[in-house]
Protein backbone atom coordinates (compact mmCIF):
# COMPACT_ATOMS: atom_id res chain seq x y z
CA UNK A 1 0.00 0.00 0.00
CA UNK A 2 1.62 3.37 -0.90
CA UNK A 3 1.99 5.39 1.65
CA UNK A 4 0.53 8.92 1.49
CA UNK A 5 3.10 12.02 0.91
CA UNK A 6 5.18 13.91 3.23
CA UNK A 7 4.57 18.29 2.95
CA UNK A 8 7.75 19.58 4.04
CA UNK A 9 8.01 23.27 4.97
CA UNK A 10 10.73 25.57 6.26
CA UNK A 11 10.83 27.31 9.59
CA UNK A 12 13.20 30.08 10.17
CA UNK A 13 11.99 32.29 13.00
CA UNK A 14 11.82 31.37 16.96
CA UNK A 15 8.24 31.22 17.82
CA UNK A 16 7.12 29.05 14.77
CA UNK A 17 10.07 26.72 15.85
CA UNK A 18 8.50 26.95 19.65
CA UNK A 19 5.00 25.87 17.96
CA UNK A 20 6.67 22.54 17.19
CA UNK A 21 7.19 21.78 20.54
CA UNK A 22 4.43 19.88 21.52
CA UNK A 23 4.51 18.17 17.96
CA UNK A 24 8.24 17.64 18.30
CA UNK A 25 7.94 15.78 21.31
CA UNK A 26 5.19 13.46 20.04
CA UNK A 27 7.62 12.24 17.27
CA UNK A 28 10.36 12.11 19.60
CA UNK A 29 8.65 9.47 22.05
CA UNK A 30 7.61 7.55 18.63
CA UNK A 31 11.29 7.51 17.40
CA UNK A 32 12.56 7.01 20.42
CA UNK A 33 14.78 9.43 19.68
CA UNK A 34 18.33 10.45 21.13
CA UNK A 35 18.85 13.09 23.82
CA UNK A 36 20.22 15.47 20.76
CA UNK A 37 17.57 14.97 19.06
CA UNK A 38 14.79 16.33 21.38
CA UNK A 39 13.35 19.29 21.65
CA UNK A 40 14.80 20.78 24.24
CA UNK A 41 18.41 20.38 23.66
CA UNK A 42 18.01 22.01 20.09
CA UNK A 43 15.86 24.81 22.01
CA UNK A 44 18.68 25.20 24.61
CA UNK A 45 21.28 25.51 21.36
CA UNK A 46 19.19 27.93 19.73
CA UNK A 47 18.73 29.84 22.88
CA UNK A 48 22.49 29.96 23.18
CA UNK A 49 23.44 31.60 20.15
CA UNK A 50 25.66 35.26 20.43
CA UNK A 51 22.69 37.67 19.29
CA UNK A 52 25.68 39.00 17.19
CA UNK A 53 26.23 35.72 15.21
CA UNK A 54 25.04 35.62 11.12
CA UNK A 55 23.71 32.23 11.94
CA UNK A 56 20.25 31.83 10.74
CA UNK A 57 17.64 29.45 11.97
CA UNK A 58 16.63 27.01 9.08
CA UNK A 59 14.59 23.95 10.57
CA UNK A 60 12.96 21.52 7.89
CA UNK A 61 10.10 19.77 9.13
CA UNK A 62 7.64 17.49 7.37
CA UNK A 63 4.55 15.93 7.75
CA UNK A 64 2.27 13.31 6.39
CA UNK A 65 -1.58 13.90 6.96
CA UNK A 66 -0.99 16.71 9.44
CA UNK A 67 1.39 14.59 11.59
CA UNK A 68 4.71 15.60 12.03
CA UNK A 69 6.94 12.64 11.05
CA UNK A 70 10.54 14.22 10.29
CA UNK A 71 12.24 17.25 11.64
CA UNK A 72 15.76 18.65 11.08
CA UNK A 73 16.91 21.95 12.82
CA UNK A 74 19.98 23.04 10.68
CA UNK A 75 21.68 26.73 11.07
CA UNK A 76 22.78 28.12 7.78
CA UNK A 77 25.85 30.96 7.18
CA UNK A 78 28.11 32.28 4.88
CA UNK A 79 32.24 31.81 5.06
CA UNK A 80 33.15 34.36 2.42
CA UNK A 81 31.43 33.77 -0.77
CA UNK A 82 30.14 29.89 0.11
CA UNK A 83 26.63 29.37 1.89
CA UNK A 84 27.20 26.84 4.57
CA UNK A 85 24.63 24.70 6.69
CA UNK A 86 25.08 22.87 10.12
CA UNK A 87 22.98 20.93 12.73
CA UNK A 88 21.33 23.33 15.21
CA UNK A 89 23.88 22.45 18.11
CA UNK A 90 26.07 24.03 20.80
CA UNK A 91 29.41 24.69 19.07
CA UNK A 92 31.02 22.15 20.59
CA UNK A 93 30.60 19.87 17.69
CA UNK A 94 27.65 17.82 19.71
CA UNK A 95 26.52 15.01 17.99
CA UNK A 96 23.56 15.50 15.36
CA UNK A 97 21.12 13.63 13.21
CA UNK A 98 17.16 13.29 11.39
CA UNK A 99 14.92 12.78 13.82
CA UNK A 100 12.44 10.97 11.81
CA UNK A 101 8.90 8.53 12.96
CA UNK A 102 10.11 4.86 12.72
CA UNK A 103 7.43 4.14 9.52
CA UNK A 104 7.58 1.58 7.11
CA UNK A 105 9.11 4.31 4.56
CA UNK A 106 11.93 6.17 7.40
CA UNK A 107 14.62 6.06 4.42
CA UNK A 108 12.37 7.84 1.93
CA UNK A 109 11.54 10.02 4.41
CA UNK A 110 14.58 10.67 5.35
CA UNK A 111 15.42 11.09 1.78
CA UNK A 112 13.01 13.57 1.41
CA UNK A 113 13.95 15.93 4.05
CA UNK A 114 18.02 15.77 2.94
CA UNK A 115 16.56 16.88 -0.41
CA UNK A 116 14.56 19.33 1.00
CA UNK A 117 16.93 20.68 2.94
CA UNK A 118 19.61 21.05 -0.37
CA UNK A 119 16.52 22.82 -2.16
CA UNK A 120 15.75 25.57 0.27
CA UNK A 121 19.09 26.46 2.20
CA UNK A 122 21.23 26.17 -1.07
CA UNK A 123 23.92 25.47 0.83
CA UNK A 124 27.57 24.74 -0.97
CA UNK A 125 28.72 23.08 2.06
CA UNK A 126 26.71 20.94 4.64
CA UNK A 127 29.36 20.33 7.78
CA UNK A 128 28.20 17.29 9.86
CA UNK A 129 29.41 16.40 12.93
CA UNK A 130 29.10 12.80 14.79
CA UNK A 131 26.00 11.11 12.71
CA UNK A 132 26.18 7.33 13.32
CA UNK A 133 27.84 5.73 10.66
CA UNK A 134 24.50 3.48 10.07
CA UNK A 135 22.10 5.82 10.19
CA UNK A 136 19.64 7.04 7.14
CA UNK A 137 21.27 10.81 7.09
CA UNK A 138 24.92 9.39 6.62
CA UNK A 139 23.76 7.14 3.45
CA UNK A 140 22.24 9.92 2.09
CA UNK A 141 25.28 12.17 2.52
CA UNK A 142 27.34 9.64 1.17
CA UNK A 143 25.16 9.37 -1.65
CA UNK A 144 23.70 12.69 -2.98
CA UNK A 145 27.04 15.22 -2.48
CA UNK A 146 30.85 15.17 -2.73
CA UNK A 147 32.09 14.23 0.67
CA UNK A 148 35.86 15.94 1.92
CA UNK A 149 37.45 15.50 5.29
CA UNK A 150 35.50 12.74 6.93
CA UNK A 151 36.35 11.46 9.85
CA UNK A 152 35.04 8.66 11.95
CA UNK A 153 35.29 8.11 15.62
CA UNK A 154 33.85 5.36 18.07
CA UNK A 155 31.76 6.36 21.00
CA UNK A 156 31.87 3.52 24.00
CA UNK A 157 28.24 2.53 25.82
CA UNK A 158 28.14 -0.07 28.72
CA UNK A 159 25.47 -3.38 27.81
CA UNK A 160 23.74 -3.09 31.10
CA UNK A 161 19.90 -4.13 30.50
CA UNK A 162 20.71 -7.91 29.76
CA UNK A 163 23.32 -8.28 32.75
CA UNK A 164 22.93 -10.47 35.82
CA UNK A 165 23.83 -9.34 38.69
CA UNK A 166 25.84 -6.58 39.55
CA UNK A 167 28.39 -7.86 41.94
CA UNK A 168 29.06 -10.55 39.33
CA UNK A 169 29.11 -8.46 36.45
CA UNK A 170 31.32 -6.09 37.90
CA UNK A 171 34.00 -8.47 39.07
CA UNK A 172 33.59 -10.05 35.38
CA UNK A 173 35.18 -6.20 33.57
CA UNK A 174 38.71 -6.74 32.88
CA UNK A 175 40.72 -3.93 34.16
CA UNK A 176 40.73 -1.35 37.26
CA UNK A 177 41.80 -4.19 39.79
CA UNK A 178 43.28 -1.86 41.83
CA UNK A 179 40.66 0.76 41.68
CA UNK A 180 37.47 -1.15 42.09
CA UNK A 181 34.27 1.12 42.46
CA UNK A 182 33.90 0.51 46.26
CA UNK A 183 37.51 0.97 46.64
CA UNK A 184 37.29 4.69 45.49
CA UNK A 185 34.20 4.93 46.69
CA UNK A 186 35.81 3.91 50.79
CA UNK A 187 38.61 6.21 49.63
CA UNK A 188 37.01 9.24 49.04
CA UNK A 189 34.87 8.73 51.91
CA UNK A 190 37.59 8.75 54.78
CA UNK A 191 37.67 12.57 54.26
CA UNK A 192 34.23 13.82 54.78
CA UNK A 193 30.53 12.56 54.55
CA UNK A 194 30.06 11.45 51.24
CA UNK A 195 26.44 11.89 49.32
CA UNK A 196 24.91 11.34 45.78
CA UNK A 197 22.05 12.86 44.83
CA UNK A 198 19.66 12.78 41.51
CA UNK A 199 18.32 16.51 40.96
CA UNK A 200 15.60 17.23 38.17
CA UNK A 201 15.03 20.75 36.89
CA UNK A 202 12.46 21.85 39.44
CA UNK A 203 14.83 21.55 41.94
CA UNK A 204 15.33 25.05 43.44
CA UNK A 205 19.92 24.08 43.56
CA UNK A 206 19.96 23.93 39.94
CA UNK A 207 21.23 27.53 39.12
CA UNK A 208 23.92 27.95 41.22
CA UNK A 209 25.22 24.01 40.29
CA UNK A 210 24.94 25.13 36.48
CA UNK A 211 27.50 27.73 37.60
CA UNK A 212 29.72 25.05 39.63
CA UNK A 213 29.53 23.28 36.60
CA UNK A 214 30.77 25.95 33.66
CA UNK A 215 33.64 27.01 36.54
CA UNK A 216 34.85 23.71 37.25
CA UNK A 217 35.14 23.20 32.88
CA UNK A 218 37.03 25.91 32.69
CA UNK A 219 39.62 25.07 35.64
CA UNK A 220 39.61 21.60 34.14
CA UNK A 221 40.56 23.45 30.41
CA UNK A 222 42.76 25.93 31.78
CA UNK A 223 44.64 23.04 33.68
CA UNK A 224 45.16 20.59 30.77
CA UNK A 225 46.17 24.13 28.35
CA UNK A 226 42.98 23.19 26.24
CA UNK A 227 41.93 26.17 24.08
CA UNK A 228 38.32 26.03 23.88
CA UNK A 229 36.35 28.62 22.64
CA UNK A 230 33.33 27.19 23.51
CA UNK A 231 33.77 26.15 27.28
CA UNK A 232 35.29 29.91 27.94
CA UNK A 233 32.27 31.41 25.97
CA UNK A 234 28.99 32.85 27.72
CA UNK A 235 27.29 30.53 25.07
CA UNK A 236 27.80 28.22 27.37
CA UNK A 237 26.75 29.12 30.56
CA UNK A 238 23.39 30.06 28.71
CA UNK A 239 23.04 26.78 26.42
CA UNK A 240 23.29 24.77 30.19
CA UNK A 241 20.96 27.15 32.08
CA UNK A 242 18.33 27.13 29.18
CA UNK A 243 18.52 23.00 29.12
CA UNK A 244 18.13 22.46 32.80
CA UNK A 245 15.09 24.93 33.08
CA UNK A 246 11.72 24.03 33.60
CA UNK A 247 10.74 25.12 30.30
CA UNK A 248 12.64 22.10 29.07
CA UNK A 249 11.62 19.77 31.11
CA UNK A 250 9.09 16.44 30.20
CA UNK A 251 11.28 15.23 27.16
CA UNK A 252 14.46 14.07 26.43
CA UNK A 253 14.65 14.42 30.38
CA UNK A 254 17.93 15.82 31.63
CA UNK A 255 19.17 16.04 35.11
CA UNK A 256 22.41 16.42 37.38
CA UNK A 257 24.07 13.84 39.47
CA UNK A 258 25.88 15.15 42.14
CA UNK A 259 28.48 13.84 44.31
CA UNK A 260 28.95 16.02 47.45
CA UNK A 261 31.76 15.79 50.06
CA UNK A 262 31.12 17.69 53.94
CA UNK A 263 27.85 19.41 51.84
CA UNK A 264 30.14 21.17 49.23
CA UNK A 265 29.56 19.53 45.21
CA UNK A 266 33.45 17.71 44.28
CA UNK A 267 31.87 16.38 40.87
CA UNK A 268 28.74 16.77 38.67
CA UNK A 269 27.68 15.05 35.58
CA UNK A 270 24.70 16.12 33.28
CA UNK A 271 22.94 12.48 32.35
CA UNK A 272 20.23 12.29 29.88
CA UNK A 273 17.66 9.60 30.35
CA UNK A 274 16.09 7.59 26.84
CA UNK A 275 13.41 4.90 26.91
CA UNK A 276 16.32 2.33 26.66
CA UNK A 277 19.30 4.54 27.64
CA UNK A 278 21.39 6.76 29.93
CA UNK A 279 23.76 9.35 28.14
CA UNK A 280 26.68 10.95 30.29
CA UNK A 281 26.06 14.17 28.03
CA UNK A 282 28.55 16.41 30.10
CA UNK A 283 31.04 16.01 33.42
CA UNK A 284 32.97 17.74 35.48
CA UNK A 285 34.91 17.62 39.11
CA UNK A 286 36.74 20.04 41.80
CA UNK A 287 40.25 19.68 40.90
CA UNK A 288 41.07 20.41 44.40
CA UNK A 289 40.13 16.74 45.05
CA UNK A 290 41.68 15.05 41.81
CA UNK A 291 43.98 12.40 43.58
CA UNK A 292 40.93 11.13 44.57
CA UNK A 293 39.17 10.87 41.50
CA UNK A 294 35.43 12.04 42.58
CA UNK A 295 34.61 12.52 38.85
CA UNK A 296 34.85 8.86 38.42
CA UNK A 297 33.64 7.54 41.78
CA UNK A 298 30.08 9.85 40.40
CA UNK A 299 30.90 7.89 37.19
CA UNK A 300 30.57 4.53 39.07
CA UNK A 301 27.28 5.76 40.73
CA UNK A 302 25.98 7.19 37.69
CA UNK A 303 26.35 3.43 35.67
CA UNK A 304 25.02 1.55 38.68
CA UNK A 305 21.59 3.69 38.45
CA UNK A 306 21.65 3.01 34.94
CA UNK A 307 21.98 -0.98 35.61
CA UNK A 308 19.42 -0.77 38.46
CA UNK A 309 17.01 0.80 35.76
CA UNK A 310 17.39 -1.20 33.21
CA UNK A 311 19.60 1.16 30.60
CA UNK A 312 22.73 1.07 28.78
CA UNK A 313 24.83 4.06 29.41
CA UNK A 314 26.43 5.86 26.59
CA UNK A 315 29.22 7.53 27.64
CA UNK A 316 30.07 9.76 24.38
CA UNK A 317 33.38 9.63 22.25
CA UNK A 318 36.65 9.42 24.05
CA UNK A 319 39.08 6.90 25.16
CA UNK A 320 39.17 7.75 29.23
CA UNK A 321 40.10 4.64 31.12
CA UNK A 322 36.65 4.37 32.79
CA UNK A 323 34.36 4.57 29.12
CA UNK A 324 37.28 1.28 28.28
CA UNK A 325 36.34 -0.32 31.49
CA UNK A 326 32.55 -0.20 31.82
CA UNK A 327 32.06 -0.64 27.88
CA UNK A 328 33.90 -3.61 27.91
CA UNK A 329 34.82 -3.02 24.01
CA UNK A 330 31.00 -1.78 23.34
CA UNK A 331 31.15 1.02 20.80
CA UNK A 332 29.11 2.08 17.86
CA UNK A 333 30.92 4.50 14.97
CA UNK A 334 30.04 8.32 14.20
CA UNK A 335 30.94 10.25 11.08
CA UNK A 336 32.01 14.00 10.50
CA UNK A 337 31.98 14.97 7.27
CA UNK A 338 32.19 18.31 4.92
CA UNK A 339 29.51 16.99 2.29
CA UNK A 340 29.85 19.69 -0.98
CA UNK A 341 26.41 18.95 -2.88
CA UNK A 342 27.37 22.36 -5.31
CA UNK A 343 30.07 23.00 -8.00
CA UNK A 344 30.33 26.30 -6.77
CA UNK A 345 31.28 24.58 -3.52
CA UNK A 346 32.96 21.86 -5.34
CA UNK A 347 35.12 24.27 -6.82
CA UNK A 348 35.90 26.79 -3.88
CA UNK A 349 37.18 24.00 -1.67
CA UNK A 350 39.92 22.87 -4.27
CA UNK A 351 41.00 26.30 -4.57
CA UNK A 352 41.30 26.39 -0.95
CA UNK A 353 43.14 23.54 -1.08
CA UNK A 354 45.19 24.71 -3.53
CA UNK A 355 46.04 27.79 -1.50
CA UNK A 356 46.89 26.16 1.88
CA UNK A 357 49.55 23.95 -0.48
CA UNK A 358 51.11 26.91 -1.57
CA UNK A 359 51.45 28.31 1.65
CA UNK A 360 52.91 25.19 3.19
CA UNK A 361 55.76 25.12 0.56
CA UNK A 362 56.14 28.49 0.37
CA UNK A 363 57.13 28.37 4.46
CA UNK A 364 59.04 25.12 3.75
CA UNK A 365 61.12 27.06 1.91
CA UNK A 366 61.24 30.21 3.98
CA UNK A 367 62.41 27.87 6.68
CA UNK A 368 65.02 26.21 5.22
CA UNK A 369 68.60 27.82 5.81
CA UNK A 370 71.43 27.19 3.89
CA UNK A 371 74.27 25.78 5.85
CA UNK A 372 76.73 28.21 7.01
CA UNK A 373 80.57 26.91 5.56
CA UNK A 374 82.85 26.45 8.13
CA UNK A 375 85.95 28.97 8.35
CA UNK A 376 89.33 27.47 7.55
CA UNK A 377 91.42 28.35 9.86
CA UNK A 378 95.46 28.60 9.18
CA UNK A 379 97.85 25.90 10.74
Amino acid sequence: MAMSPVAFEVVRDIDRFRALQSDWNDLWHRAEGEYFQSFAFCHGALEAEDAASRRKLHCIAGRREGRLVVVWPLMTFWRSCWKYATALTPANRSPSDILASPEADVEQIVNGAWKAALRSTRADAIELWRIRSNSPLCRNATRHGVIERGTEETTPYARLRDQGPWETFVRALPGRKKTRPEYLERRLARHGEMKFEIIDVNDSRVPSLVEWFVSRKREWAQHNLIDSRWTFSEASSKFWRSLLSNDSSGVGVFCLFVLTLAGEPVALNIVAVQATRAYLVANTYDLRYGKLTPGTVLVDYCVKWAFDNRLDMDFGPGDQQYKSFWSAGHSYLTSSFLVIPTRWGQAGYAAKQVAKQLRTVSSNIAGRRTPERNPVHSP
